[in-house]
């Protein structure tokens, strides 16, 4: 008797865990604990950018679509600041599945892949018109994303950083040679310091928390930036002259990990691929009417803001020429991009 008191007590065991492991597994799924609705699909969206930056505006209401569209379905949540991480890592997390999404810079993706840094190249896109049709909606855009798609990178939406200017202490820059002697604060990548030294400038790397009293105590004479960081770091407060060259632009990416892309149903795949498109197109308009009224308030608090003149635009060419066609960048993005970048000009 004892025996079978025994058996049936493992068997009883061995039922219940049947029966938790099946109910485990399809908790998991899409079930709460209860067995009554479904759990929602946690959609975490990290960015580096402030609460107040156009992107932080738009995913409110990104939220809001794929939210109300999915039955909430989906749930999304929008982590800005940097609490993930920088641009690099959370790339990085999206590729792996520890991260659903990411809003990026287009410098944040070639920081990940060296090979996307063409984008940022010098007097590629001068005005918004070009970005529109050669970035935004060109052959840029359909490179990036059959690009990225192939490293378990889904590209959603294409957004805005900013156009670069130039700011310093000195002198207006209307041409090429107002450039020499100049110590400026530029991004640490070759690119960039091979464009400004070509103008004789001694540049100088640092981080951008670091440049407001580099400026401030004249270690530097200025910064290449946009409106954007210009203004929202106060460094107009320490330069007179800004000159808006739109030497260099960088774009903004809307990113999900194809991992996380992959379970999702083809209906909630397309609800979040139509909210990222009107996220992304919403956010470049609003960028640029932020830039616009950046700029004016920086010229109002009595900083010098010029637009850039034809010598310096011919001056910004003949360097950006002579760059696409140097070899190192060939051999770093590719032949077939650089061919392209030479059909455009």
């Amino acid at each position: 008797g004892k025996s079978l008191k025994v058996l049936a007590l493992v068997l009883t065991m061995l039922f219940m865990v049947t029966v938790v492991g099946c109910g485990g597994s399809s908790n998991t799924g899409d079930k709460t604990s209860d067995g009554g609705e479904k759990k929602p699909i946690v959609i975490r969206i990290g960015t580096t950018v402030t609460p107040t930056h156009s992107y932080s505006v738009v995913a409110q209401d990104f939220e809001k679509e794929v939210e109300e569209k999915t039955n909430g379905e989906i749930d999304i949540q929008y982590l800005g600041g940097g609490v993930l991480g920088g641009e690099r890592q959370m790339v990085e997390a999206i590729q792996r599945g520890d991260l659903e999404m990411t809003w990026t810079s287009d410098i944040g993706l070639a920081a990940v892949y060296p090979e996307l840094g063409f984008v940022n190249l010098p007097y590629l896109f001068p005005t918004y018109e070009d970005v529109d049709r050669d970035y935004i909606n060109g052959w840029v855009a359909d490179y990036m994303t059959k690009f990225c798609e192939e490293k378990g990178i889904k590209i959603l939406g294409f957004g805005e950083n900013d156009f670069r200017a130039v700011t310093n202490s000195k002198r207006p820059i209307t041409k090429g040679e107002d450039f020499k002697g100049l110590k400026l604060r530029v991004p640490e990548t070759p690119m960039y310091v091979d464009f400004y030294e070509s103008l004789g400038v001694a540049c100088t790397p640092m981080a951008i928390t670091e440049v407001p009293t580099a400026l401030q105590q004249k270690t530097v004479d200025g910064q290449d930036n946009g409106a954007i960081m210009t203004y929202d770091y106060g460094l107009y407060k320490f330069q007179k002259y800004a000159t808006r060259a739109n030497q260099i632009y960088s774009g903004m990416q809307m990113c999900m990990g194809t991992v996380t892309w992959d379970k999702l149903t083809p209906e909630q795949q397309q609800i979040i691929a139509e909210a990222s498109k009107k996220a992304a197109a919403a956010q470049v308009k609003l960028q640029r009417e932020n830039a616009e009224k950046q700029w004016k308030e920086m010229a109002e608090a009595g900083m010098e803001v010029i637009d850039i003149t034809p010598e310096l635009e011919a001056d910004f060419k003949a360097i950006a020429e002579r760059m696409y066609k140097d070899p190192q960048y060939a051999k770093l993005y590719g032949q077939e991009v650089m061919d392209k970048i030479q059909e455009m000009k």
